[in-house]
């Protein structure tokens, strides 16, 4: 799975399964690479599927922010705070999801991923 498709901002609901696929992925592909490359063992948290009008939705924010928080510490990644975003907030949202997209960026041009 491409992270370019981390920067896409879903339209529909296809569209966010797809976008909740390819973080899943990239977030797996850290925390093997980190762990082959370091030997350190990252938490790993069930982010697909989700969706932003479940309950669940804020502890899906904290720990995908968990795992961004340990990603960037090995990495030397300056992040953003992924807690805070109001789904019902299109522009909001699509800040979001630069910054969150650009964390995964530096973190596959550390770790060469695609």
């Amino acid at each position: 799975m491409s992270l370019g498709a981390l920067w896409n901002y879903p339209h529909t609901p296809q569209q966010l399964a797809e976008w909740s696929f390819a973080n899943a992925a990239a977030h797996r592909d850290v925390i093997r690479v980190i762990y082959q490359t370091t030997g350190q063992v990252l938490d790993s948290y069930v982010l697909d599927p989700f969706d932003p009008r479940d309950a669940g939705f804020d502890t899906w924010l904290y720990q995908h922010f968990v795992m961004h928080q340990q990603m960037d510490a090995i990495l030397g990644i300056a992040g953003y705070d992924l807690t805070d975003v109001d789904p019902n907030d299109r522009r909001f949202t699509e800040v979001w999801i630069a910054a969150h997209a650009n964390e995964h960026m530096q973190a596959g041009q550390k770790l060469n991923l695609g």
